[in-house]
């Protein structure tokens, strides 16, 4: 029975043993509990030489010159158009050899204002970190950083293969160099087309990285080459599949712990070190470029536990690793302390001269990602924050004894008096032992009746001020008392001798006594107490060597202490709501970013006789490298956030500054949909200048107001339907010494005005036209410029602004004081443009014109057909007219010398009608002066033959089939809104009628209905 019950024990025992092992690592394991995290130094290239990939018991992995399995380990920098203050010889220095790196990344972005926008410059600093790397005997990854878009094959990596050849060229199969061709490809739309994340997405991939890899090859690099896969290259598996063809191309997998699990097996396509796994199996050797303790935002964290289970992976399978980033800002997975307002300063990335970043200067993270490099136990400083203080308990500056007085067990009578604010103790002359052990023979006094309490945490020592009429010796112990000690006898007692008395200069002398923590045990038991850390009373044995009266004064208490939190209270959050106003007294849905470089308290306060979302900071007077690392940023979260049809972000922004003199703020607007990558960015800022604070807006109450408006149109990797998911406001420091608060009220989504009217300055007749008017006025809209305090007018227009007319497709009006013309910018010419708005007075027939004769000209005279019709409206001079219904708009044919009529709409004194060039234009009434009586012009000379509403070619002028442009002025006109009740006699205008456009219309409703039986036909033969 007892061998089956054993037996029966073991089975169980081997059935949970086998149980356990299928189980991934668990998260939260001790370091003890890995195999693989305590490993040896990394192998240097002056030791390791060119870099191979090798078959190492079955499995490909990275080898050294010799054959040898080899694992790099090291940092990536983060991306060097925004920090390359980490190219310099103490920080390489550092990471070689206080970290013991043997490689380091350089993230060389190509997009988001890397590469692609300043070559040399960012190529330059590439260079610099190969010939940094190389000196300090590091593995360089020059890492082509594919990043926003996410497919390598987008315009803006197009300069790629030139690139690389570059950069071969000056180092020819350098061994020390490691190319890396693409990032990690992805979905990411932002600034251009993103890849999917399947075997065409891979595909994609391959095709972009062949080419570059044959070159290399062809020209003699027998380098390593690292090549990214789809979805942020998490998806090595796919390259398993479809592998590059090449020996020495090596595939990057790319993790941060706080997103991406572990796996035990190669089974889930989902998983990311399943995926690994999958490629291990199938003959692929890894090296992982990137991979961060955060989640994979960057920030939160850092997720320590889960980062050992990964690299344990990752070194039991010599898979070569890079961390991300060395870098200050403000996320988790950056190596070191970032600027944050009132607490701390960011880190130095030049650790100086000693080579040396302290424990403090690194972040949690660099201070983990340090030690795993060096293949140490991690063992993290504390970080708690602590602070040197001293506080006076005692100082009797109220003129009382503040609870002191002779203690009950005292052998000696004494007495306790404040005298000159000070403790005084007389009858001392029968306390007269000095020595350090036998102060049980001297006075005693306590505090009994003090009454109050103190706080001593970290306390280290207490001091007081020992004063005498003339310099001896004096001998005092003391004994703290609080709830977490009651009697605990001194060690020994200190004395103050003759010697380090000092005169006063008032018939006094003074020295201070200090006790340390182990002359009195008490003082440490209450200073490092978990549960109470008060103190509410002491006991002072105190002897003299001949001295009847001493007194004491500021007894004090010093020592280090956590550094109190003070509790930051925010107004109460309120529900996400666009626009904001924050009537209702919350925050409605505004946080802090994690990424802020202010933290405070978010609350709603008064501004300009409205409620606002306030904060109070300061721009630091040393600045870090990242001027976004200062810069208070309000994160806004609402679920369905979409641009719409709107084009503007507008806010008021308030400032009560307490010094603000130089620079400037500049703010900033970004967005992190999901389909653009998580980064979606308006190019579009609002910059206040702060040394022209005297030219801003000021409320009532001394407010500075400026109103923000951001162009949402300049985020280009968005569609209008684009989920946005939130957007963050950043407050960026330029150069600047504000400090003072901010208020921030109104915050919306605008809609440029279809209509913009603006009143510019007339000089001489002239109008120079501002920009911006231009830009504020929606696509498809109309720019009103009025000028109706003018008789003529002429309007300039630069080059620059009419193309942003045509690529905006703006109309141009200009209403001076009797005319309107309305200009489609498709009709101006290019370059620079001026528009003439002239009265005519010396003109034939001028006397009997209703209105205002106007002369209307671009380019003093240019001759234009227009594409678009133009609008041309007259104020009628009402006085001078019979019959309204009689009124036209004629034109003036400068080659007959006679007047046309080109027809127009009558309506409250105002006549409108279209043309389709310019000339000389006004309004008269018919069957006066030219008319013939049937409201055209006389066919005799002709101009227009009643007939056929078309010209006459009898002398060849105004025949339309006449190319000699002899008579360029007489226009193809247009009656818009003809009067439905107007004469069945009366000929239209010289132009192409409603009745070719209705033959038009039928022609193209013919043929399509021709196909249309033609495909029927053929499908019913086919069935």
């Amino acid at each position: 029975m007892i061998k089956n019950k054993l037996k029966r024990f073991f089975a169980v025992l081997m059935i949970v043993m086998l149980l356990g092992s299928l189980l991934p690592p668990m998260v939260g394991a001790a370091e003890a509990d890995f195999d693989n995290l305590i490993v040896g130094s990394a192998k240097k290239p002056s030791e390791g030489g060119a870099l191979q990939i090798v078959d190492s018991g079955g499995q490909m992995t990275l080898g050294d010159k010799n054959g040898n399995p080899i694992q790099l380990r090291g940092m990536s920098t983060h991306g060097l158009q925004w920090f390359p203050g980490i190219l310099n010889e103490n920080a390489f220095s550092a990471l070689a050899n206080d970290w013991d790196s043997n490689a380091i990344r350089l993230a060389m972005y190509v997009g988001e204002d890397g590469y692609a926008t300043s070559p040399d410059v960012i190529k330059q600093r590439v260079i610099d970190g190969i010939e940094l790397a190389k000196a300090n005997n590091m593995y360089v990854i020059v890492d082509w950083h594919v990043h926003a878009p996410g497919d390598p094959n987008a315009d803006v990596y197009s300069g790629a293969m030139d690139f690389f050849e570059d950069i071969s060229t000056l180092y020819p199969n350098d061994p020390n160099i490691i190319y890396e061709l693409a990032n990690e490809p992805s979905s990411n739309s932002n600034g251009g087309p993103g890849l999917t994340n399947d075997a065409a997405g891979w595909q994609a991939v391959k095709d972009y990285a062949q080419p570059i890899v044959n070159m290399l090859r062809d020209n003699g690099n027998e380098n390593l080459i690292i090549v990214g896969s789809p979805n942020w290259s998490q998806r090595p598996d796919l390259a398993a599949d479809n592998p590059i063809e090449d020996d020495n191309t090596i595939y990057t997998v790319h993790f941060y712990s706080g997103t991406h699990a572990p796996a035990s097996d190669s089974t889930d396509r989902e998983n990311v070190m399943s995926n690994a796994r999958y490629a291990l199996e199938n003959g692929l050797a890894l090296f992982s470029s990137e991979w961060g303790t955060s989640e994979a935002s960057g920030n939160n964290g850092p997720f320590l536990d889960e980062a050992d289970v990964w690299l344990d992976f990752l070194n039991e399978n010599n898979i070569s690793w890079t961390n991300w980033s060395l870098t200050n800002k403000n996320e988790t997975s950056a190596s070191f302390m970032p600027f944050e307002l009132r607490k701390q300063a960011a880190t130095d990335l030049d650790p100086g001269d000693d080579q040396v970043w302290a424990p403090e200067e690194l972040s949690v993270s660099g201070e983990y990602v340090r030690a795993r490099i060096k293949g140490i136990s991690y063992e993290p400083i504390d970080r708690t924050p602590r602070e040197d203080y001293s506080d006076v308990i005692w100082d009797f500056e109220d003129g009382t004894t503040q609870g002191f007085g002779q203690n009950a067990d005292s052998p000696n009578e004494i007495t306790v008096t404040n005298e000159n604010n000070a403790l005084q103790i007389s009858g001392l002359n029968t306390s007269n032992d000095v020595s350090e052990g036998n102060y049980w023979a001297n006075a005693r006094l306590s505090a009994d009746s003090w009454g109050t309490s103190i706080d001593v945490l970290g306390a280290e020592q207490l001091t007081m001020d020992v004063i005498v009429d003339e310099p001896t010796t004096v001998s005092i112990a003391a004994i703290p008392q609080g709830p977490s000690a009651g009697w605990a006898n001194p060690t020994r007692a200190i004395q103050v001798t003759p010697d380090d008395f000092v005169d006063q200069g008032d018939g006094t002398y003074k020295a201070v006594l200090t006790i340390s923590k182990a002359d009195s045990p008490s003082l440490e038991t209450i200073a490092s107490s978990p549960d109470d850390n008060t103190m509410n009373n002491i006991v002072l044995f105190v002897g003299t060597e001949n001295a009847n009266v001493v007194s004491l004064d500021n007894i004090s208490v010093s020592g280090n202490r956590l550094v109190p939190e003070n509790p930051i209270v925010h107004a109460e959050l309120g529900e996400a709501t666009l626009p904001s106003d924050f009537e209702n007294d919350t925050r409605q849905g505004w946080v802090w970013h994690a990424e802020s470089g202010v933290k405070n308290a978010l609350t709603i306060e008064e501004a300009n006789g409205s409620k606002a979302l306030s904060w109070d900071f300061a721009y630091p007077e040393v600045k870090p490298s990242d001027d976004w690392a200062s810069a208070p940023r309000l994160d806004f979260w609402k679920d369905d956030l979409t641009r719409g049809d709107n084009d503007y972000v507008t806010f008021d922004l308030y400032l009560d500054p307490v010094r603000a003199s130089e620079g400037a703020i500049s703010i900033n607007l970004t967005t992190q949909p999901p389909d653009a990558g998580y980064w979606a960015q308006a190019s579009d800022t609002f910059e206040i200048d702060l040394t022209a604070l005297d030219s801003a807006s000021q409320t009532d109450s001394g407010l500075y107001h400026y109103e923000v408006k951001i162009d949402l149109n300049t985020i280009t990797s968005i569609e209008d339907a684009t989920q946005l998911r939130n957007m963050i406001l950043i407050f960026a420091d330029v150069e600047s010494d504000f400090a003072g608060r901010a208020f921030v009220d109104n915050v919306s989504f605008e809609s440029k005005p279809v209509q913009v009217v603006t009143k510019p300055e007339v000089v001489s007749g002239k109008v120079i036209l501002n920009t911006d008017d231009i830009n504020n006025v929606k696509d498809s809209g109309e720019l009103v410029v009025d000028v109706q305090e003018e008789d003529q007018v002429q309007v300039d227009l630069t080059a620059e602004q009419v193309q942003l007319l045509k690529d905006k497709g703006v109309k141009i009006t200009i209403k001076n004081k009797e005319t309107t013309v309305t200009i489609p910018s498709v009709n101006l010419p290019d370059g620079d443009v001026s528009i003439n708005v002239t009265e005519v007075t010396d003109i034939t027939d001028s006397e009997n014109a209703v209105s205002f004769i106007v002369d209307l000209t671009i380019n003093n005279g240019d001759t234009i057909e227009f594409d678009e019709p133009v609008i041309l409206t007259f104020r009628v001079d009402t006085s001078k007219v019979d019959d309204t219904e009689n009124l036209e708009v004629r034109y003036y044919n400068k080659v007959t010398g006679k007047w046309e009529t080109v027809g127009g709409t009558y309506e409250d004194s105002f006549i409108t009608v279209e043309i389709n060039h310019f000339s000389i234009y006004g309004v008269f009434e018919a069957n006066t002066t030219t008319d013939p009586g049937d409201g055209t012009t006389d066919p005799g000379d002709g101009t227009t033959d009643p007939g056929d509403g078309t010209t006459d070619p009898g002398d060849g002028t105004n025949d339309p089939e006449d190319d000699s442009g002899e008579d360029d002025d007489n226009p193809d006109v247009v009656d818009v809104d003809k009067d439905k009740d107007s004469d069945d006699d009366k000929d239209l205008p010289a132009t192409s009628t409603s009745m070719f456009n209705w033959l038009a219309i039928g022609l193209i409703i013919l043929l399509a209905g021709t196909i249309l039986a033609f495909y029927v036909r053929r499908k019913r033969l086919l069935e």
